[in-house]
C-alpha cells in the first residue's frame, strides 16, 4: 500500500487589508506545496527579500501611500473574464525577471513574477473577498509551478559572500576595542591588586576567564573570513528570505540594526497589526526596540516593550544574552520576532485592546473601569454596561454635594438621597428662610400643626415669605 505524501508546512503571514478568508488562502497554497515538496510562506511584498533554496514566498504586493497605482475592470483568460474591485488595484514593483518568467493575462497585464523562488503578484487581488480574488489566485499559483526555480546557488553565494565581509568588517572593529578593554581591564585588576587583599582576590577570579576571552579575540581577529561570520551571514539570509525581516545591518562597534517587516499579534480570535519595529544590539548585549508605525490608541510601542524602548523578556530573558555572547545573532533575532508577535495577558506594559485601530475589541477579563474617565460618576453608575453593580450611589464622586441634591437627574425631588437627612438646622429660622433647597417650603414647612401663632399675621416670622409663596402660585394658575 503507497503511503500517502505529506504535505510541507504552509505559513500565512496577515496584514489588515487581507479580505480574503485565510483558509481559502491556505487551500490553494496546498496545491503549490505539494507539487513542489517544499513549504511555502504567504505575506504582503516587501523589496529586500533574499532567496532561499529550501521554501517558496509567495508576495502579495499591496497599496501602501509609497507605490504607484493603476486601476484595471477586468482580467481576461480565455473565455473568461474577471471582475476586479477598485481595491484590487495594480501596484508598481520593480522585480527584474525574464520575460519567460512573467505571467500576462489575454491582454497583456502581468498578473505575477516569478524570480526563482518567489512568486510575486503585482495585482492586490486579496483586498476583496470575490471570485476574481480566488480564481487568479489559484491561476497564478498552478501556472507558477514550472516557472519556479532553486537553482541559485550564485546569488545565493554572492548575498552570503558580500553580507559576510560587511560583518567581519564589522565585527573586526569590535572585536580590536574589546582587545583594548579588556587589557586596560587587566592592567586595571593588576593595579587594584596591589593595593588590597579583596581587590588581589577578585583578580585572580577575573583574570582566567580574561585571558581565555583574550585568547580566543586574538585568535579571532588572525582569521581573515572565521567560519562562525559566514554561518551567521548565512542564518541571516535565511531570516530575510522567511519576510520576518525587511533589513538586517552591522553598525559600526559591533552593533546590530534590524528592521522587521509589519508584525501581527493574534490573540482571542482578534488581529492586532502593530507595524514595523527596529531592533538594536550593541556590545553588550542591550537590546532596544522601536515602533517605525504609530500606535493611535497606544501609549506604549509594544504590549511588552516600556517607552524607553527595553523588552521585558520573561522567560527568555536568560536566553538572549547567552545567544548573543556566542555570537548567534541570527538565533537571538528570530527568538525576538516571536517574541514581538506574542501577547501575555498576564503581565503588559499596556493592554492588548490599545492596539486595536478599530477600538472595537472587548476582553471579558479585562477591567474596563481602568484609568476611566468617567468612572464614578452618576452615567457610570446608572447607565455604563460595564458596571454592573461595581458601583453604588455611595461611590459616586458626588456623593451628598449640591449637584447629588439640585442637578442630577437620578436624584430628582430628593427620591434617593434629601438634604435634610442629618440637618442639624431641620425645624429651625434657617430651614424655613434660607435654605436653598427648603425656598418653596416643599420639604418642610413652618405652617403646620404645630404653629404657634392663632392667626396669621406680621408678628410672624414667616408671613411674609408666606405671602410672596401664596401670590407666586396666583401667578403661576393665571398663565
Amino acid at each position: 500500500m503507497n503511503e500517502s505524501k505529506t504535505v510541507p508546512p504552509i505559513t500565512i503571514y496577515p496584514w489588515p487589508k487581507l479580505a480574503v478568508p485565510r483558509t481559502e488562502i491556505q487551500n490553494i497554497l496546498t496545491f503549490l506545496a505539494y507539487r513542489t515538496n517544499k513549504p511555502v510562506t504567504f505575506r504582503r511584498y516587501t523589496e529586500d527579500e533574499g532567496y532561499s533554496e529550501n521554501s517558496i514566498s509567495v508576495r502579495i504586493a499591496v497599496t501602501d501611500g509609497v507605490r504607484k497605482t493603476s486601476k484595471t475592470d477586468t482580467v481576461r483568460l480565455g473565455e473568461k473574464k474577471y471582475v476586479l474591485s477598485d481595491s484590487q488595484a495594480n501596484v508598481d514593483v520593480d522585480v527584474n525577471v525574464p520575460q519567460e518568467k512573467q505571467m500576462l493575462d489575454d491582454d497583456f497585464l502581468t498578473l505575477a513574477y516569478v524570480d526563482h523562488n518567489r512568486i510575486i503578484i503585482p495585482v492586490e487581488l486579496t483586498a476583496t473577498d470575490n471570485e476574481a480574488a480566488r480564481a487568479l489566485l489559484a491561476h497564478i499559483i498552478e501556472h507558477s509551478v514550472e516557472l519556479l526555480d532553486f537553482k541559485m546557488s550564485e546569488k545565493l553565494l554572492e548575498q552570503r559572500r558580500k553580507l559576510a565581509q560587511r560583518f567581519c568588517e564589522a565585527f573586526a572593529k569590535g572585536v580590536e576595542k574589546r582587545i583594548t578593554e579588556q587589557e586596560e581591564d587587566l592592567k586595571e585588576s593588576q593595579r587594584q591588586a596591589e593595593q588590597a587583599h579583596y581587590t588581589i582576590l577578585e583578580y585572580e577570579r577575573k583574570r582566567p576567564v580574561i585571558q581565555k576571552e583574550l585568547k580566543f579575540l586574538k585568535k579571532l581577529q588572525k582569521i581573515s573570513k572565521p567560519r562562525l561570520f559566514r554561518k551567521q551571514a548565512h542564518g541571516l539570509i535565511e531570516l530575510l528570505a522567511s519576510g520576518q525581516y525587511s533589513s538586517i545591518e552591522p553598525v559600526e562597534g559591533s552593533c546590530i540594526s534590524a528592521t522587521t517587516t509589519p508584525i501581527t499579534i493574534e490573540y482571542n480570535n482578534w488581529q492586532f497589526p502593530l507595524g514595523r519595529y527596529e531592533i538594536n544590539i550593541d556590545p553588550q548585549g542591550h537590546i532596544n526596540i522601536e515602533a517605525l508605525d504609530e500606535h493611535p490608541n497606544a501609549d506604549y510601542p509594544h504590549p511588552h516593550v516600556d517607552t524607553g524602548g527595553r523588552p521585558c523578556l520573561g522567560n527568555i530573558a536568560a536566553d538572549i544574552p547567552k545567544m548573543l555572547g556566542s555570537m548567534r545573532i541570527a538565533e537571538a533575532l528570530q527568538v525576538l520576532y516571536e517574541f514581538l508577535c506574542e501577547y501575555n495577558s498576564a503581565s503588559p506594559y499596556e493592554k492588548i485592546r490599545c492596539f486595536d485601530p478599530t477600538g472595537q475589541y472587548y476582553d471579558e477579563d479585562d477591567n474596563p473601569c481602568e484609568n476611566c474617565d468617567e468612572s464614578c460618576n452618576s452615567y457610570c453608575i446608572f447607565e455604563c454596561r460595564e458596571n454592573n453593580g461595581q458601583y453604588e450611589c455611595s461611590d459616586c464622586c458626588e456623593y451628598r454635594t449640591e449637584y447629588c441634591y439640585q442637578d442630577c437627574d437620578y436624584n430628582e425631588n430628593f427620591e434617593r438621597f434629601s438634604p435634610c437627612d442629618d440637618c442639624s438646622d431641620e425645624g429651625t429660622e434657617h430651614c424655613y428662610l434660607d435654605c436653598q433647597y427648603n425656598e418653596e417650603w416643599q420639604l418642610h414647612k413652618p405652617c403646620d400643626d404645630n404653629c404657634e401663632f392663632d392667626e396669621c399675621g406680621s408678628e410672624c416670622p414667616y408671613f411674609k415669605k408666606l405671602q410672596e409663596l401664596k401670590e407666586t402660585a396666583e401667578n403661576a394658575n393665571a398663565r
